[in-house]
């Protein structure tokens, strides 16, 4: 979001979150990134989750004229809060990003029209992890999460379901459930050298035969940093006109 925020030449910029892990730890990566990059967080302002009405921090979040208001959180309360800064007029002279969480085909709908009947959030866009971006076992994770859900696999479902079998190859690995022993596994199932593999049961078995893994999952590569970290694809995403949501190009994440 940071690097969409400079590249498109936002300068002064406030960010309206949740106030959870999820928002509160977006908009300090996002001022820390974007800080780097030469701009300027001027307001920071949490929402409360539950809330059912969000004026003041509407008010707020739009005080000494930023150039671009980054919201995130989710379609229920984020479209309260875009419907009410259209009330205000606040998009008339104030741009918006949306965080991933708020890509859905529904927030249109849930917005609104202007007067004109136009979907206010009409060529609005925000950034999210690129579901193109898949790795060897996506095809039958997603067939087996449609299967099971009827739907197709949501924003960060492959993540998740990475995230599971890693922990499970380093407990297997380190034959120990404790938390800093798999901590200490992760590296050794997920990182080369080690033979790739993204069936979690073959996976197992190799551990137990004494094999090196590289673990591939259905999210993409997956290979952790010496802090922990790993990188992942990110892209744009736009509504439409018509009220869908389409994917955009590819933001490279140094």
């Amino acid at each position: 979001m940071a690097k969409l925020a400079n590249e498109s030449g936002y300068v002064n910029v406030s960010t309206l979150v949740l106030n959870n892990p999820y928002g509160v730890g977006f908009a300090e990566v996002f001022k820390l990134e974007f800080e780097k990059l030469g701009g300027t967080v001027i307001n920071s302002v949490k929402y409360d989750p539950s809330g059912v009405t969000f004026d003041s921090e509407v008010d707020k979040v739009s005080a000494n004229d930023p150039d671009v208001i980054i919201l995130v959180g989710y379609p229920d309360t984020g479209s309260i809060i875009l419907k009410a800064a259209y009330e205000k007029r606040v998009m008339d002279e104030i741009d918006w990003l949306l965080s991933e969480g708020m890509r859905t085909d529904e927030l249109a709908l849930k917005v609104g029209k202007t007067v004109e009947g136009n979907y206010i959030v009409a060529n609005f866009t925000g950034t999210t992890p690129d579901p193109r971006a898949t790795g060897p076992a996506y095809d039958v994770f997603a067939a087996d999460y449609e299967a099971e859900f009827g739907r197709e696999p949501a924003t960060f479902s492959s993540n998740t379901y990475d995230a599971a079998a890693i922990i499970a190859l380093a407990i297997e690995k380190a034959g120990s459930a404790e938390g800093t022993a798999i901590r200490d596994a992760i590296p050794a199932v997920a990182n080369a050298p080690g033979e790739e593999v993204s069936d979690i049961g073959t996976a197992l078995a190799l551990i137990r035969n004494g094999t090196e893994i590289n673990y591939q999952g259905a999210s993409g590569e997956i290979t952790f940093d010496s802090v922990g970290d790993v990188f992942g694809e990110y892209c744009t995403w736009q509504v439409t006109a018509d009220g869908n949501v389409k994917l955009g190009e590819s933001i490279a994440v140094e």
